[in-house]
């Protein structure tokens, strides 16, 4: 594992320097660090949490890789994510933004990370809560995921499994969704006014990795896996 360049900022004042993953609202100049990622995909949300019109950035560095900086804009009331393979390096997330008051919440996820998952059983409805996380094979046959919220709050569901494409095979799905739909540097795969959605695939016996990282005060959503 590649410790990389030494900044004098980045990565320089650590909350947290054995993060997991775990939602944390960093301060400015606050950073978190991750010392080994998953050798596979995984997700970083994050939000802006000021009440103000204060944009803010945030700056990931792995490795001995040139920092990334993220943008996070004020008055979305909902994370954007990055889907990624950090491919076992370390990985460290700083708040650099202009105003000292905009903190930024962020989270990261993926198997093998916080939370723990529960089992996901093939024909067989799972409630989760927000921030919790279920995991189960797929049968070798056209599959479907269906995930279902019995409220209007705003669903945000993780979902990784099956072969890469373009690099990783993490997929995001948000459920409830008001207002025009986000951009493609907001990361998500799809989204729907509706409180359900399903989602097929065909990946022979593979993982599959489902988690609720919608807000805290959301309700929990019932995600099915079954064989078509």
């Amino acid at each position: 594992m590649n410790t990389g360049h030494k900044f004098e900022i980045l990565g320089a004042k650590m909350s947290n320097p054995n993060w997991t993953g775990t939602p944390t609202t960093l301060a400015v100049d606050d950073s978190v660090g991750m010392p080994q990622t998953p050798n596979g995909t995984m997700m970083v949300a994050y939000e802006n949490k000021t009440g103000t019109t204060s944009d803010g950035t945030l700056a990931l560095t792995s490795g001995g890789s040139n920092p990334l900086f993220l943008d996070s804009p004020a008055g979305i009331a909902w994370p954007k994510v990055l889907t990624s393979n950090w491919q076992a390096n370390n990985l460290a997330i700083t708040n650099v933004s202009a105003n000292q008051a905009t903190p930024i919440w962020v989270e990261a996820l993926g198997p093998g990370l916080s939370p723990k998952p529960g089992a996901l059983a093939i024909g067989t409805a799972v409630k989760l809560d927000p921030y919790t996380a279920v995991q189960g094979i797929s049968n070798p046959n056209w599959m479907q995921l269906k995930m279902t919220s019995n409220t209007s709050n705003l669903t945000i569901i993780a979902v990784i499994g099956g072969p890469a494409s373009g690099g990783t095979n993490g997929y995001i799905y948000a459920l409830n969704w008001s207002g025009p739909a986000p951009g493609p540097d907001a990361g998500y795969t799809a989204v729907t006014g509706g409180n359900s959605y399903t989602m097929q695939f065909n990946w022979a016996s593979a993982v599959v990795w489902v988690c609720n990282m919608s807000p805290s005060t959301a309700a929990p959503v019932t995600v099915l896996l079954r064989s078509l």
